[in-house]
């Protein structure tokens, strides 16, 4: 289900001569259809995304494209972040065509992949454009016409939705519409379910750093004040030298638990690059708020990408740093961390309503006051990863901070 180039030109179909819209050719008969029907609302929308579990999601997107299109046969092109992208969840074939691996630009869904268009062939196997390899799966398939279009989601776009039939046809604007509404319901049940699993995660190790701390407070303690009665019991010179061989055995022993508790504390508290930026710049406003009784609420506007540790922690250690100088200067009654995807990068926002820089307010070329605020520091730590940073006024009088590292 992958290639071809004759094709929809992006408004109005391929005109095949003889062969009505309502009508296809099937294999030496003519098959009567009813014309495409455009979509009702998706009576199961909703509790696809109750499951916030991404491959149920789209598997069950795959499932409603025969009714809701009138074609034979779905699947799904899943983008892996290069190149390429995967065939996944294919529905009413009798080949295998999961895992089939389709470049960027080759055959129809890698060229809509591309394009980023809707295109579709009246007969997939005589379009010149079908190489030899996905032409030899679209025989053994039987696959004749086909459409595919783009799953995109905020510019990006996360794969292609296929749907062909075992029969030539010629796609309507109907059938198109249709099957580029169930994409765009794919895309959002894709970024709903994803952004629930990261909640999911951000929550697991929340829960994971109470045990942690838990573990520190009591076993941790507990070993330490061990280990300190065995040493001073280790030294007392009544004692002969067999009994304070064993003592120094049991004190080794419990060296070595607390070392083994330290190894699954560092386990417990090590973050996946997805929520790491998240569950610090929780931290963070968390304890600004318990030090100051002033609100601190973090708004994530768009998901951002995946950062290397190292530039997460830049970015929050820089929110760490405004909601310092916040504390410090701004008497503020509350402040708004936000953080989304700008440009190829991740930006941070701290914004506060507080009385700006002081009085003193910025200069004519937009620069801050470097007395007491700490940002030339923060800017230098972000610029050693590419990053930048930028201050001003908030639209209330108080002062935002902005913070932009590279992905």
């Amino acid at each position: 289900m992958t290639g071809g180039r004759r094709c929809r030109d992006g408004q109005s179909p391929v005109e095949v001569p003889g062969v009505p819209g309502d009508e296809c050719v099937g294999r030496g008969r003519r098959v009567t259809r009813s014309p495409d029907t455009v979509l009702d609302p998706y009576e199961q929308y909703a509790d696809i995304l109750a499951m916030l579990d991404r491959r149920a999601a789209v598997r069950m997107m795959v499932a409603s494209v025969p009714r809701l299109t009138g074609v034979d046969m779905a699947c799904v092109g899943e983008s892996d972040g290069g190149d390429r992208m995967v065939l996944r969840y294919a529905l009413h074939t009798e080949t295998d065509l999961d895992g089939l691996v389709v470049p960027v630009g080759a055959g129809l869904g890698g060229k809509v992949l591309l394009i980023r268009r809707t295109l579709w062939v009246s007969d997939y196997c005589a379009s010149p454009g079908t190489t030899d390899q996905f032409r030899t799966l679209a025989e053994a398939e039987g696959v004749r016409g086909m459409i595919a279009v783009p799953i995109e989601h905020d510019g990006q776009v996360l794969g292609v939705l296929y749907g062909a039939n075992r029969y030539e046809r010629e796609f309507g604007e109907r059938a198109a519409q249709a099957l580029e509404k169930i994409a765009h319901r794919t895309a959002a049940a894709q970024v709903v379910a994803e952004r629930a699993r990261h909640a999911a995660e951000r929550v697991m190790h929340e829960e994971r750093r109470r045990v942690v701390l838990e573990l520190q407070d009591s076993v941790g303690a507990m070993l330490f004040a061990l280990r300190a009665g065995l040493r001073q019991l280790g030294d007392e010179p009544e004692l002969d030298e067999q009994m304070r061989t064993r003592l120094s055995e049991i004190e080794q022993q419990a060296a070595e638990a607390a070392s083994a508790l330290r190894g699954s504390v560092r386990v417990l508290t090590a973050l996946p690059e997805q929520v790491a930026l998240d569950a610090a710049l929780r931290e963070h406003c968390g304890a600004f708020t318990e030090r100051t009784g002033v609100s601190a609420k973090l708004i994530t506007l768009t998901e951002p990408p995946a950062l290397p540790g190292s530039r997460a922690m830049v970015l929050a250690d820089a929110v760490r740093e405004a909601l310092l100088n916040v504390e410090k200067h701004a008497k503020a009654q509350s402040v708004v961390v936000s953080v989304f995807a700008h440009g190829h990068g991740v930006a941070v926002t701290v914004s506060d309503d507080g009385v700006g820089f002081g009085g003193v307010g910025l200069g004519g070329d937009g620069a801050y006051p470097s007395h007491g605020l700490g940002l030339a520091a923060m800017s230098e730590r972000v610029a050693r990863v590419g990053g930048t940073v930028t201050v001003g006024r908030s639209e209330d009088g108080g002062v935002t901070v902005q913070a932009w590292v590279p992905t």
